[in-house]
């Protein structure tokens, strides 16, 4: 299990999920986020994300050895996202500059 933190990404980043998963999601992928009550079910309308970017946080060999004893391992992955323009093609040309310009 890894924490996964997902990142709205463009001028203004903003945290939009934390929480903990057993899987890692890939660039170009979607992600669905779900608003849920404390019965599991969701209370406000789903919104869909495409994955622009993942890191994972690697420990370097120069990290030391946990003091619980645990191994070094991947405990945190950041994604980062923008709006799913597939289903609204009006904001497909502002997606293609937010990400032209994160490549520069």
């Amino acid at each position: 299990m890894v924490t996964l933190r997902v990142v709205r990404h463009d001028r203004q980043e903003h945290v939009l999920a934390d929480c903990t998963s057993a899987v890692i999601p890939a660039r170009g992928e979607v992600l669905q986020l779900d608003t849920v009550d404390a019965n599991g079910e969701k209370s406000r309308p789903s919104t869909l994300w495409r994955v622009v970017s993942v890191t994972l946080h690697v420990p370097s060999l120069q990290s030391s050895e946990p003091r619980d004893g645990s191994t070094l391992c991947v405990r945190r992955v950041e994604v980062s996202v923008l709006p799913d323009v597939a289903l609204v093609p009006e904001f497909a040309h502002a997606a293609a500059e937010i990400l032209s310009e994160s490549k520069m």
